[in-house]
């Protein structure tokens, strides 16, 4: 059996999400990030973290804040599904959104207690969400130091080699 019927004005929990642009936790803003390779050299880096695919870095990344509240709906429809545990319930409003039975409630109170439950258990998945992202871009860097080290060396292995030809082609030429 439902608490509610159609027609009736419970409180019902309301979660979102709003972007907000901070600078970025990896750069700081500067765009840049500096690696320390073992021999203690150290190598600038683009910032990957607050690039956009091949957009260079802005220094900026959006995260996304948690909102809750509580708001009273009018139900509209209420949705009874018999398993052979249990029976579940949903409502669903004037506004077409849909609340399971225990997103219901008689009190204000109530939804807003439940509310501050789910928008805690959220912020915890993004901050280990954001921590993990910080340790894979930390480990991006590094490979790509390494990748652009060795694109320079072979480079200027390529111009030296260049250049002792250069000076062969001279030395010929002036022979003649």
């Amino acid at each position: 059996m439902s608490k509610f019927m159609v027609g009736d004005r419970p409180w019902v929990i309301h979660i979102g999400q709003a972007p907000v642009s901070q600078p970025c936790p990896v750069c700081f803003g500067k765009c840049v990030v500096t690696l320390i390779l073992g021999n203690g050299d150290s190598v600038e880096l683009p910032c990957e973290n607050c690039a956009r695919g091949y957009e260079p870095p802005t220094g900026r990344v959006t995260e996304y804040v948690f909102s809750s509240g509580a708001r009273q709906e009018r139900i509209a429809q209420v949705e009874t599904k018999q398993t052979p545990d249990s029976v579940e319930v949903e409502y669903r409003t004037v506004d077409h959104y849909c609340y399971k039975e225990d997103e219901v409630f008689y009190s204000e109170e109530d939804a807003l207690a439940l509310c501050a439950k789910k928008c805690a258990k959220a912020e915890e998945e993004q901050r280990t969400r954001a921590e993990y992202i910080k340790e894979n871009v930390k480990k991006k860097y590094s490979w790509n130091a390494g990748y652009h080290l060795r694109e320079a060396k072979r480079e200027e292995e390529s111009a030296a080699r260049h250049r002792e030809k250069a000076k062969l082609c001279k030395a010929k030429a002036g022979e003649e």
